[in-house]
């Protein structure tokens, strides 16, 4: 089979060939987020019955302008809207489904600045488009990490003047568990310390799965639980050892640190976490296509 043939790549095609239209036209991006709900099955959103119909105009023929949908079951009236991260928001949906896109193609992310120019929304109100997403990216996943799985932190933050680039006291620790071959965990930790980083590592972590880590001499403290345990010794320059690293922990990331220093330059300490779930869910499925 021919690359780009096949379901994937065809299915992408029929999905990318819609975005463009469906970012101008506010009906057309409402019929492609129907399509992606409920595909050729629309159904009620209050009593999932499929016996429902378009509400439309008696005069003209065409959709009301709410695109409102009505159950014959419960006699409730429901858009597509109800139980998504657009309920509740007066935002077109054309706007969404461009900022949908951008901020799942976009590999170091898309600023709310840039939504904002593009759309011609005020800033406040993409930066909460954007915000939505970033809860519709969190990834609830308790499936723990298996096999090889590595482990290592990093500062997030800025750097204050006259205290040179290794103060922390204004950065915030972030902890990055990646299975080999497999998927990422990123969190938010505070301050690096045996407990907390002993927490995220019992919570995501398999018992069975082997460790990789630096040398911080808390993770021989931490490791025990773990079935094996391998580090590399950076602070004597090595870092790798055959299969020994945690390259992909750190390349992680950097492609974190250029996202929030190139694209959205200040996060706060508050919504940092919202920021990471974006990275996470993206690395988690970056060998999907854009469609």
């Amino acid at each position: 089979m021919a690359h780009g043939q096949g379901k994937i790549g065809q299915h992408k095609s029929a999905v990318i060939v819609q975005l463009p239209l469906a970012c101008m036209n506010e009906a057309v991006a409402v019929e492609f987020i129907e399509q992606q709900r409920w595909g050729d099955t629309p159904k009620c959103v209050h009593c999932e019955s499929a016996n429902v119909y378009k509400m439309t105009n008696r005069k003209t023929g065409e959709r009301s302008r709410r695109f409102l949908w009505r159950c014959r079951d419960c006699k409730r009236q429901s858009t597509v809207r109800l139980g998504t991260v657009f309920e509740d928001s007066r935002i077109p949906l054309r706007h969404w489904v461009y900022a949908f896109w951008r901020a799942n193609t976009s590999k170091k992310g898309v600023a709310a600045l840039e939504i904002q120019r593009q759309t011609g929304l005020s800033y406040r109100s993409a930066l909460f488009m954007m915000h939505r997403i970033r809860l519709a990216m969190t990834e609830f996943d308790t499936a723990k990490l298996t096999g090889i799985v590595e482990s290592d932190e990093t500062w997030v933050g800025g750097v204050r003047r006259g205290k040179g680039s290794g103060y922390t006291h204004n950065k915030t620790a972030v902890q990055a568990l990646v299975q080999r071959d497999g998927p990422l965990r990123v969190r938010a930790i505070g301050r690096v310390t045996v407990r907390n980083l002993r927490n995220v590592l019992a919570e995501h972590v398999d018992d069975d799965a082997t460790l990789m880590t630096d040398d911080w001499k808390g993770y021989k403290v931490i490791a025990r639980r773990f079935k094996g345990h391998e580090s590399v010794n950076h602070t004597a320059g090595e870092y790798s050892r055959g299969d020994c690293h945690v390259n992909s922990a750190e390349g992680f990331f950097a492609l974190v640190k250029r996202g929030l220093h190139g694209i959205y330059h200040s996060v706060s300490k508050n919504h940092l976490h919202r920021y990471l779930a974006e990275f996470e869910f993206r690395y988690n499925g970056r060998d999907l296509e854009d469609g």
